[in-house]
């Protein structure tokens, strides 16, 4: 099996070559499974509009809390799944968020609106000849991935409005995905701000973790941007290998702290990638997270 190429940058002083202090942990809290067991409590956090039939739709979070944990208040990851923006539920990356959980963290698996009749993957394929019907298209698709944004910031706002009840520090948010998902972790953590000023407090985090993600709108990426930590593969047939690389460069290039995980000569995709990866990309995570989020073991 071959290592990933890994690239870790950190705009810290005194940070060594891999972008990683000295005083991070190896194990504990933050790194290891260190709680057997979660506490998985579902939520409503948006009433909203379907988007193809405009039906009244409720939007659903599962929460999941480290069984037993005391402690006063907790990071949160807010993970999204993936599906295209047109399938896929919030059970698909409830797995992986309640694994974090685990590890001290407070985490959550948001649903969010989908549109089942879009054609973003033929889009982006270049499948469609007629200018008209492609344009018709990229907007179509441009919509849904606008509504998982938004409804990732929403689930962030709701978030910070309970985080008493869940005992969150919503000084350490994080957004995390798969595919979509990760496209939609990406906006959240670039998109936030307002013709490139400050991201407001209501929807900044403090990093992103990508499962093969790409910012289709490179415009959006600069100087006020959540650091990113991102998974890819050379084959991916969904999500563009070179539109992976280019987000992390372009971040990269403002400064912004970054990790990346690179498998140039695999084609496993987003969670798959993960899971097949998962011990490698877990001890660079947690050390991104640890150093971003400032975090330290009680």
């Amino acid at each position: 099996m071959k290592r990933a190429l890994l690239v870790l940058v950190a705009a810290v002083a005194g940070l060594s070559a891999l972008g990683l202090s000295a005083c991070t942990p190896t194990s504990g809290r933050y790194i290891d499974l260190v709680f057997a067991s979660t506490t998985k409590s579902t939520h409503l956090y948006k009433e909203t509009k379907d988007l193809t039939t405009g039906a009244d739709l409720d939007l659903f979070t599962d929460v999941y809390q480290p069984t037993g944990d005391t402690l006063a208040k907790r990071p949160a990851i807010v993970w999204v799944h993936g599906g295209g923006f047109k399938t896929g539920n919030r059970t698909q990356i409830g797995d992986v968020a309640a694994e974090w959980a685990r590890r001290g963290y407070v985490t959550l698996s948001i649903s969010y609106r989908l549109d089942p009749g879009n054609k973003c993957q033929e889009y982006q394929d270049g499948k469609f000849t007629d200018p008209v019907q492609a344009e018709a298209e990229r907007a179509r698709c441009e919509r849904a991935i606008y509504a998982a944004q938004n409804d990732a910031f929403s689930a962030l706002g709701w978030l910070r409005r309970h985080a008493a009840e869940f005992k969150v520090d919503t000084s350490r948010l994080v957004v995390a995905g798969s595919s979509a998902g990760a496209v939609t972790a990406l906006n959240v953590a670039q998109r936030g701000n307002v013709d490139g000023g400050a991201v407001p407090v209501g929807r900044s985090v403090k990093a992103a973790l990508a499962m093969s993600g790409c910012q289709y709108d490179p415009a959006a990426i600069d100087a006020n941007d959540a650091p990113i930590a991102m998974i890819a593969s050379g084959g991916d047939i969904s999500v563009p290998y070179e539109c992976s690389v280019a987000t992390v460069d372009a971040a990269k290039g403002f400064g912004t702290p970054v990790a990346a995980n690179y498998w140039p000569g695999e084609s496993y995709h987003a969670k798959d990638l993960y899971r097949r990866h998962q011990a490698e990309i877990d001890v660079g995570w947690t050390s991104f997270l640890y150093q971003r989020l400032a975090l330290s073991q009680p």
